[in-house]
């Protein structure tokens, strides 16, 4: 069974950007938005957990019937995520009482003059009248113009994302302050002992409250909405476990454009979510094959700044040393990857991302989540 879950909060929501922090020797404590798949996989699975009757105890240890249940449903504390299957997280607004969901907008699409046009490879010339530092095998993008152009950075709606496959420029991109506002408060650190406040450890936390018809959307697969108590509910989701509620909405998976098959002599894969490579922004010695059936070479890429994204292990084992993850660099959403084939190629249909040995699938729980366009080049 699949479905939509649409969770809005209630108050502000805390999503830390995975760095160590502590009161006296960071002051800020910054908020990533949206939050990354780790986060709202969290809030779901402990949702299923609460739900379920099942004590934590009980669930780590994974010796009742009903505990070894929830370890097929979701996964076990130490790893993996069982029949689970995210799909996002992404944006939704609510407009004349439906909801309309947004992307990122794709790291090729630029705004020159009040208009959004989009970037191509540019085959190169025999001899080069140019320098860079990209690897010889790939082409720069290019737009032929003599103006300025800059980066659009925000979301575009499915509309727009449908007419971007197409090979067309969006018409809108919205920016972060359409969907939510950040609020600052100040707080100091305590004495656990005596419950007093600690000279000198002033510290800032960012908070984020959601406009008003904004909320999270996520497709979810592989558990059904009894599992998480009813059609309707709360959860606690981010930093402090703030209290949001969720609605079950119809799926829209297939709402969203097929890849095509096969696929065409050109094409571009665009990230919707973070996604994790083994070598930095690629697979190790660049062997796209794991995605792919059939031979496909990479044109080129247009990258934006990578992501660092961390967190913290839930099981008690390592709760009681470092508990911290890997801080892992992470190729933002909205990247785009050009490619090209000579024969006959279509998509595997797996998420486009790598996992780390040892930690589970991340494609699993929304990591890589991707659409795949035609391009030519400028």
């Amino acid at each position: 069974m699949s479905f939509a879950l649409v969770i809005q909060p209630h108050d502000v929501l805390l999503f830390r950007d995975g760095k160590p922090f502590s009161a006296g020797t960071d002051i800020r404590a910054r908020s990533l938005f949206p939050p990354t798949p780790f986060t709202i996989q969290g809030a779901i699975r402990a949702r299923v957990l609460f739900s379920s009757g099942v004590s934590p105890a009980d669930y780590a240890q994974g010796t009742i019937p009903a505990a070894q249940q929830l370890h097929n449903l979701i996964g076990t504390p130490q790893g993996g995520y069982g029949q689970l299957r995210l799909r996002g997280l992404f944006l939704a607004r609510r407009k004349n009482d439906q909801w309309v969901r947004y992307f990122p907008v794709p790291a090729d699409v630029k705004r020159l003059k009040g208009s959004y046009i989009l970037l191509k490879p540019l085959q190169q010339p025999q001899h080069s009248f140019w320098q860079s530092n990209l690897p010889d095998n790939l082409f720069t993008p290019w737009l032929r113009t003599t103006e300025h152009i800059e980066d659009a950075q925000g979301w575009i709606s499915e509309e727009d994302l449908r007419r971007y496959l197409a090979g067309n420029a969006p018409q809108e991109v919205l920016e972060e302050s359409c969907f939510v506002e950040r609020e600052h408060r100040f707080g100091i650190a305590l004495e656990r002992a005596q419950r007093t406040v600690r000279e000198s450890f002033l510290y800032l936390a960012e908070f984020l409250r959601l406009k008003e018809g904004v909320a999270f959307w996520v497709e979810v697969e592989g558990i059904s909405p009894s599992h998480l108590g009813g059609d309707t509910g709360f959860l606690q989701l981010g930093g402090e476990a703030r209290a949001a509620y969720y609605t079950i909405q119809p799926s829209a998976v297939s709402s969203l454009p097929s890849p095509p098959n096969p696929l065409p002599e050109r094409f571009k894969v665009v990230l919707l979510t973070p996604a994790w490579f083994s070598d930095g922004w690629q697979p190790q010695g660049g062997n796209w094959g794991q995605f792919f059936n059939g031979s496909v070479r990479l044109v080129s890429a247009i990258i934006p700044r990578y992501q660092p994204i961390g967190g913290a292990y839930v099981d008690d084992q390592r709760r009681k040393g470092a508990f911290q993850k890997p801080m892992r660099r992470f190729v933002p959403a909205g990247s785009v990857y050009f490619f090209e084939h000579d024969g006959t190629a279509s998509w595997a249909g797996q998420p486009f991302t790598e996992t780390p040995s040892g930690e589970g699938d991340y494609g699993q729980i929304g990591f890589g989540t991707c659409v795949i366009g035609e391009w030519n080049y400028a």
